[in-house]
C-alpha cells in the first residue's frame, strides 16, 4: 500500500518538517484505519488523532 499518495479514503499534505494524512470521510473509515496501521509499521513514531465524535482515527503525523 502506497499511502504516501491520496486516496479516496485520505490526503496527504507534506511540509518541511511533517507529512500529514487526514480522514476525507467525517465518520470512521475502516479504509484510513488500514492506511494509519501500515504508517505506524513503518513509522513507529508517527503520532496520530482520534476524532472524538467518531471515536475512529482522523490524522496521523509523521515527523520528517
Amino acid at each position: 500500500m502506497n499511502y504516501m499518495k491520496e486516496s479516496a479514503a485520505h490526503t496527504v499534505e507534506e511540509t518541511q518538517s511533517t507529512i500529514v494524512l487526514m480522514r476525507k470521510k467525517k465518520s470512521r473509515c475502516d479504509e484510513f484505519a488500514h492506511i494509519v496501521e501500515a504508517v505506524l509499521r513503518d513509522h513507529p513514531d508517527a503520532k496520530t488523532h482520534i476524532d472524538s465524535e467518531s471515536g475512529g482515527y482522523d490524522k496521523v503525523i509523521i515527523l520528517k
